[in-house]
């Protein structure tokens, strides 16, 4: 009997919540609908009228007549200037480079490097230039100590047959 009021009580509140929920939301389906009327937008108000500026009435040029005898200016046909291609500068060897010439005379020669990096040791700036050609498998390293040439060495690689494709570090056994 009190597990009957109990629940009795409970349906009481469950009911009572629906209720409170059903009346507080705007539509439901079989309630009747409010009329509610739309009102249309306003209208967009008018531009202003655009007042287009009269132009000046031009004074008449007098016009020039030419004699006959008079010849026309003939057009002038102005040829494109020609493509010059420099030949690559050459590539710098070992033997090529003494120490302790100047920086300025190696890239003037060879130009400017592939691969250049500044760092500073021990209180000397030091530049490492790389010439690469055939896509890095040759290349002149040399170190720059002070702006002068301290060292410089060549590096090759062996070509490798196209459509070989095992691993670089077996290329070299």
């Amino acid at each position: 009997m009190k597990d009957g009021v109990v629940l009795a009580v409970v349906l009481l509140m469950v009911t009572g919540g629906l209720f409170l929920w059903w009346t507080q939301t705007p539509t439901h389906y079989g309630t009747p609908v409010a009329d509610t009327q739309v009102q249309p937008p306003e209208p967009a108000p008018k531009p202003a009228p655009v007042v287009k500026a009269r132009p000046k009435p031009k004074k008449e040029e007098p016009v020039v007549e030419y004699a006959a005898s008079t010849p026309e200016p003939t057009p002038v046909v102005v040829a494109a200037a020609p493509v010059v291609h420099r030949d690559p500068p050459p590539f710098p060897a070992v033997e090529q480079i003494p120490t302790g010439v100047h920086l300025d005379s190696i890239t003037g020669k060879y130009g400017d490097p592939q691969l250049s990096a500044v760092t500073s040791t021990g209180g000397h700036m030091v530049e490492t230039m790389v010439y690469a050609r055939e896509r890095g498998r040759s290349a002149t390293v040399i170190r720059i100590e002070d702006g002068k040439v301290a060292s410089a060495y060549s590096q090759s690689e062996p070509v490798v047959p196209p459509g070989l494709s095992a691993p670089r570090r077996w290329q070299h056994e």
